[in-house]
């Protein structure tokens, strides 16, 4: 299992403390912005590390959303480009703001994580679970391919897949950390167990890889199902700790991120502590999805191939109301964003800068699209090579 585990406003004249997700009336767009500005005041969790300056973002909009009025479509305009301008330099990339029309339907929607990604030399969409299955097949067709099994949840939102490469190579991909949600699907049952399987039997284990390449984040819990058979001694591969308290600055203490060894019954039974496990994560890994790599780098036989990862390593799991943290909402807006900060061990926080690959590849979308996977070739080269 995993345990992851005050300084106060110095603008003049705060207002009196009010929860904004028990505000259901807005009389004007200065309401709004005064409403949304305190959630942020009391919830983000990076305020000591943000570049954005919140005091005087109060200072030079409240006096612009004053007169502003609902209904108004060149007001509406404003509001938009304004509140465009407040969270294009948040650091947080899980971050999102949502407006709401009267309605309760999305009117407008701001993620500065995912704009600050799309700017950068090497972005690219995620491929899809098609062109994974097409990748697979032309390797099947060159007859690398052994042992291979796939699943896909009911709700479509989880695919898993694990085979053996050149008959001496483990591999096992993940789209989503949801397994702890999907373990009464047989086939996804069947899909892990036969990672583990490979690693077990195959004669000769040259390495493993795990993939979490376009991979958006989960449960936590899912470690327990990915890394730690594959460890036998507790493994600490960062700190994290959570906004707690109506101060900007108040924290709790920073907690080891710990990975345990499964102790009895671990599914992996082979000596693996020699064998090379390498991540693959690309662009559009984010959260778990970066959380596998950034363990995988702290273990003795670890490395991480691919492109620079999304960022997005706040963990989300409080809420605002008990611990002023995290997401809030109301009738007028939703604010999704992290209740945990994280750094790794070298003390230093990559939010909003991602996992830097010991080796990087960049993503071929022509090359994948014809089945050749660049960066898992580049995988197995680098396991071979130490052999």
């Amino acid at each position: 299992m995993i345990i992851g585990s005050a300084l106060s406003s110095c603008r003049k004249s705060d207002p009196v403390i009010i929860n904004p997700q028990d505000q259901i009336s807005f009389e004007s767009w200065s309401d709004v912005f005064e409403s949304y500005w305190n959630g942020m005041n009391y919830s983000y969790s990076f305020w000591d590390v943000d570049p954005t300056d919140w005091d005087k973002v109060y200072n030079d909009y409240k006096p612009r959303f004053e007169g502003l009025e609902f209904g108004s479509s060149e007001d509406s305009l404003t509001v938009k480009k304004m509140f465009g301008e407040i969270t294009e330099n948040i650091i947080d990339h899980h971050y999102a703001l949502i407006l709401f029309k009267p309605d309760k339907t999305i009117w407008a929607g701001f993620s500065p994580g995912h704009s600050e990604i799309k700017k950068r030399d090497y972005y690219h969409e995620a491929f899809t679970e098609e062109d994974v299955v097409s990748a697979i097949n032309a390797n099947i067709t060159k007859g690398r391919l052994t042992d291979i099994k796939a699943a896909t949840a009911e709700n479509g939102q989880l695919y898993v897949y694990s085979y053996c490469i050149d008959n001496s190579i483990a591999y096992f991909r993940l789209n989503a950390f949801s397994i702890s949600q999907n373990l009464d699907n047989a086939a996804i049952k069947e899909t892990i167990d036969n990672f583990y399987s490979i690693i077990n039997d195959i004669e000769n284990l040259k390495g493993i890889i795990i993939d979490t390449r376009g991979n958006g984040g989960g449960a936590l819990a899912d470690m327990y199902f990915v890394l730690c058979p594959l460890i036998t001694e507790e493994l600490t591969f960062g700190y994290t700790r959570s906004k707690n308290g109506m101060g900007r600055l108040d924290y709790t203490p920073w907690s080891p991120m710990i990975l345990y060894p499964i102790e009895e019954d671990n599914p992996v039974t082979r000596d693996i502590k020699n064998v090379p496990i390498v991540s693959l994560i690309d662009i559009n890994s984010t959260s778990m999805g970066e959380f596998t790599p950034m363990a995988i780098s702290e273990m003795a036989n670890g490395y991480v191939i691919g492109e620079r990862s999304a960022g997005g390593h706040g963990p989300l799991d409080n809420d605002f109301d008990n611990y002023y943290a995290g997401a809030f909402k109301n009738t007028a807006f939703e604010v999704y964003t992290s209740t945990s900060m994280t750094k790794r061990l070298d003390g230093k926080i990559y939010e909003g800068i991602g996992i830097i690959p010991d080796k990087e590849v960049l993503f071929d979308e022509s090359d994948f699209k014809k089945g050749n996977d660049r960066q898992l070739e580049s995988a197995v080269q680098y396991i071979n090579s130490l052999k």
